[in-house]
């Protein structure tokens, strides 16, 4: 992360000067990827992502944090090295895309006390824990979307408090009028450090709820994790779950998961591995089928985060 300081100079000499700290960060991947949709033949694409961030911040005199970040996500190839879930069969349009238009987050933050506003996560997404995956490292092959994005769309509102391990969540989406709550706890069971989550969500409609809880496990260099969702809103909420396994050390990650979505009688597994390069930078290469292998996809590159 890179931070920079703006001065402004006072319209006297002898007011000095005022500064904001502003830190701007990012990620980028580039590499190649390969899909096979049902018969249709299969297809080999190149690929690129580039994620900027632009973060303000500065504090109160009564110890108040405040931010903002604009966002400046997927500016590359069509398909988002860092968007959960972005690369799906079938989608093979790989061209040069223009970048999405910026979304800004706000946030305020004093002791346990938290208020996030904007493109960020509702209580459903903050509090359940994901299995493994490479968001944020490679081109993503299919996750389960009850683990990563709910139904809260637009601009959310979110309140926290964080205290000895535990986080508890409520937030509320205008667009979808849709209120969540969550709570998560991480800490240390013995040998273990084990984060454990549960989360309910409630959109406006008939038929609109869903809940989840969900696990992760780490025991030295091996950790292990699961989740499981469940509503009336159907895919992919009804009876869906997932599992994962995992081992990293010495800079090289490797994980397997699997999971399976009643409603939409899906099934699919993911092998993914990284090495990590050092200076931010990774090599990642992962390969998933879905559909009893109907569908297949396999990626690999380099990413890095600056």
């Amino acid at each position: 992360m890179k931070k920079i300081l703006f001065a402004t100079t006072a319209l006297v000499a002898t007011a000095g000067v005022a500064a904001a700290d502003v830190s701007v960060s990012g990620r980028a991947g580039f590499g190649v990827i390969h899909t096979k949709a049902g018969a249709a033949p299969a297809v080999t694409n190149l690929i690129n992502n580039f994620d900027l961030y632009f973060t303000g911040s500065t504090e109160t005199d009564g110890g108040v944090s405040l931010s903002a970040t604009v966002e400046m996500e997927g500016m590359g190839g069509a398909v988002s090295a860092f968007s959960s879930g972005n690369a799906i069969l079938g989608n093979n349009n790989y061209a040069k895309s223009v970048a999405v238009a910026p979304t800004t987050v706000f946030a305020a933050s004093a002791g346990a006390l938290s208020f996030t506003f904007g493109n960020t996560d509702g209580a459903f997404d903050r509090s359940m824990t994901e299995v493994h995956r490479i968001a944020g490292i490679g081109y993503e092959n299919w996750t389960m979307d009850s683990f990563i994005d709910n139904n809260d769309g637009g601009n959310i509102a979110r309140f926290e408090y964080a205290a000895g391990g535990v986080t508890a969540s409520l937030s509320y989406a205008g667009l979808d009028q849709s209120t969540g709550i969550g709570v998560k706890y991480t800490g240390d069971l013995g040998a273990a450090n084990v984060t454990v989550g549960a989360a309910y969500e409630n959109q406006a409609g008939p038929n609109n709820e869903y809940w989840g809880i969900s696990g992760r496990a780490a025991f030295g260099a091996f950790s292990v994790g699961a989740g499981y969702a469940d509503g009336t809103t159907g895919a992919p909420f009804n009876d869906t779950w997932n599992i994962s396994a995992g081992y990293s050390a010495n800079g090289v990650m490797i994980a397997a998961m699997y999971g399976d979505s009643g409603v939409a009688n899906t099934e699919m597994w993911n092998l993914m591995g990284t090495y990590d390069l050092g200076g931010g930078a990774s090599v990642f290469a992962q390969y998933g089928e879905r559909q009893s292998g109907t569908n297949k996809i396999a990626s690999m590159g380099v990413a890095f985060s600056f």
